[in-house]
């Protein structure tokens, strides 16, 4: 009675042993698959860098461009200063003819003012449109160096739970593996009861071992 016992709670081990591999082998697939996604993810995030590190470059030459072009509206502004201290030199040199030239010169003066406030205007503008951009890049340059520092962190992240999900796997594989002889520990058992009718302890604990025939 105490050897069937002994075989009724083997079998029963060797069952809960069965049941226990049939969830390891579904929680190793379900790891697979989380390291497939994790995988898809990293690669995701990398692509999303690369695509940061574009629009940084991008954001770059915007901003020389506009350099560029408010240098180009202070030339300009320089050139028609001259010009006007030009006109003003040649309006003296010819006091003889300034009643007769007097209207035109008026004209003159309003298109130059004119101007002047125009340009000034547009270099106001200009400015105002520099420094907003300026303020805007420099925010999205910091924003950007923080992203690109948080993916770095998910990067390393994602690669230690990679790493801990291999080691994982191949544990899991491992247990597998010597639970596979679990089935013929029972048929043995079962010949040698059929043999003899029953089964001492070291016969028992030879077909454990692995060293009964």
């Amino acid at each position: 009675m105490d050897l069937r016992a002994k075989i009724e709670d083997i079998e029963k081990q060797l069952k809960q042993r069965e049941k226990n591999i049939d969830n390891i082998s579904k929680e190793l697939s379900q790891t697979k698959t989380e390291l497939s996604n994790n995988e898809s993810k990293l690669s995701n995030t990398t692509q999303e860098l690369n695509s940061v590190k574009e629009d940084l470059s991008s954001l770059k030459e915007e901003n020389d461009k506009m350099r560029t072009e408010l240098e180009s509206l202070r030339n300009e502004h320089s050139d028609f200063k001259n010009k006007y201290s030009n006109a003003e030199i040649k309006l003296k040199d010819l006091e003889p003819q300034v009643a007769s030239l007097k209207e035109d010169y008026e004209q003159k003066d309003r298109e130059l003012e004119s101007i002047k406030k125009d340009l000034q205007q547009t270099i106001s503008d200009k400015y105002v449109e520099i420094e907003s951009l300026r303020d805007e890049l420099k925010d999205q340059l910091n924003g950007k160096e923080a992203e690109i520092i948080r993916t770095k962190n998910d990067i390393v992240a994602k690669n230690k739970e990679i790493e801990a999900m291999g080691l994982k796997i191949k544990s899991l594989e491992g247990y597998i593996e010597e639970a596979k002889g679990a089935p013929q520990v029972i048929e043995k058992i079962r010949e040698v009861m059929s043999v003899k009718g029953f089964l001492s302890d070291k016969e028992l604990e030879e077909i454990f071992s692995g060293k009964q025939d």
